[in-house]
Order: C-alpha cells, then structure tokens, then sequence
C-alpha cells in the first residue's frame, strides 16, 4: 500500500537565530574545516609577502628568537641551574610556550577584526579562532624544525619515545583552541582584553619554566607535584621529558594526565562558552 502524506516523518522545525546544540555546532564547524584549512593557509603565505626573504623568515624567526634568549639567559645570566643542554632545553621551552600564546592571543581579536565577514555570511563563527589556531601550527613546523635540529645536534639520542612528543602536540593543540575560543568571545565583549591578555601571557611566561628548571629550585615534592596545575608548564615538560636525557620528572605520569584534563576540559568548556554568543557576534 502507498504512503499517503500523513505517513511522512514530520520535518523539524528550527528557530530562526536560535543557538544550534552542541552537537550540531560541531557537526556544522566540521562539515566546513576546509575554511579553516585555506583561511589558515592564506595568512600564513601572506605573513612576509613583502620581505625580501618572504616566507623564509617562517624559518629565520625562530633562529633568530632563540639566539637572544640564549645569549640573554645562557650566557649573560647564566639561568642553566639543573639544566644539562640548556640550548635545547630553551629552544623546546620557548617554541612550545610561544605557540600556545600566539595561538590564544591571535583568535582573540578575530570576532573584533571579521566584523565584516560575519555581518555578511552565515557560518558557525567558531571557524575564525579555529583557524588562527590551525595557522599557527602549520607556523610552528618551522620551529619545530629549529627546535629538532638543536637536540640533535647538542648530542641527544633519537629515540622511540619522541613519538610521544607528537601526542603531546596534538593535546596542546586541543588545549589552545579551547583557549582561543574563550578569548574571542571575552574580547568581542570587553575590548580591554586585548591590552590584557599580552600581560597575562607575560607573567605566565615566567612563572612556566621556560627559561630554567623549576625543579631545580623547588625543594617540597609537595609543591612540585602542583606544577601542573600550571598548564603552560604541562605542556613544556612533555616535550622535554621526551627529547632531553638530562629533564626526567619524578611524576611524568601525572604530567600526562594534568595535560589531557587541561586540553579536555578547555576544549570543552571554550566550545560551550564561544556557542553560546553566537547570536551577539557582529552586532557590535
């Protein structure tokens, strides 16, 4: 027998301006990572478009950047207390410091400066921090590149286990899109921020470990165990845990679970947070 009309599934209706559900956010900004990818790409190639050297400096800037720091704090300060490549030791703490800030810093004005863009097209705004997020990784390989090169050539072993360095990347990257997604909406709210944020990653900076060792001038264990509380320090002992023989952390494993808590919870929590301001985005 035929199915007449009154047989067919009833349509959903969707509010018009309503906020989607979770689900259907992520289904949407997936469905379109392509955006992301090519908006990625796009800044990144235009970066030094009018530098003689171009996107050479893609590579230059984190030989040069390390170059200071070490000439700075290696050999002028001489901050190398606990540290047995401290080149190395400065160059993964650096890089990998840098990208989480760039990263947040940089999505936080990108509601505030597509204003355009958004009043004009349709789409799950999310996109716009999201690609910061990705430009910045695909910004990272260079130094990254740097950062390899000095481990190897200051003496440390390829080994199997800098393969973890890779899943410790991928949950940095979890943890800075949370981070940008947060800042785009708090800076779409209150434009103050964008003073601010550079001062937070400032103190930051220097409260992480990235210029010395905090284990060698911390003496309670219990305080030591609170480290990761910090997450920026997370993410740097990682990758020095992995690729330096000389930084081995007496609790590596509970380093591992601050790091997947800090890139979950952020993830989810800056989704949820962004979502919901999703109508208000473009008005101002």
């Amino acid at each position: 027998m035929p199915r007449t009309s009154t047989d067919q599934p009833a349509p959903t209706l969707v509010r018009l301006g309503g906020t989607p559900s979770l689900r259907a956010y992520v289904r949407s900004l997936w469905a379109r990572r392509g955006f992301a990818w090519q908006t990625a790409l796009g800044e990144l190639r235009s970066q030094h478009l009018d530098t003689a050297l171009g996107n050479l400096w893609h590579l230059l800037n984190p030989i040069l950047m390390i170059s200071v720091y070490f000439l700075v704090f290696g050999l002028i300060l001489q901050v190398t207390r606990g540290v047995d490549n401290f080149l190395a030791f400065l160059a993964i703490g650096v890089f990998t410091f840098h990208f989480s800030q760039k990263s947040i810093v940089g999505a936080g004005s990108t509601i505030v400066n597509n204003q355009g863009l958004i009043r004009s097209l349709l789409f799950p705004r999310a996109l716009l921090p999201v690609a910061t997020v990705v430009r910045e990784a695909m910004a990272y390989v260079s130094a990254a590149v740097v950062m390899i090169a000095l481990v190897v050539i200051t003496g440390e072993p390829i080994t199997p286990a800098w393969l973890l360095v890779l899943l410790a990347f991928a949950l940095q990257v979890v943890f800075n899109l949370g981070g940008a997604l947060i800042a785009a909406r708090l800076v779409d709210r209150y434009r103050d921020m964008l003073n601010v944020l550079p001062f937070v990653f400032r103190l930051a900076f220097y409260l992480s470990g990235v210029l010395y060792a905090f284990e060698a001038y911390v003496d309670d264990p219990r305080l030591l165990r609170l480290l990761p509380l910090n997450p920026f320090y997370t993410f740097l002992t990682l990758p020095r845990e992995y690729l330096l023989t000389g930084q081995s952390h007496p609790h590596i494993g509970e380093v591992w679970l601050a790091a997947v808590l800090w890139a979950g919870l952020l993830a989810l929590g800056g989704l949820v947070f962004f979502r919901a301001g999703e109508k208000e985005y473009g008005r101002g």
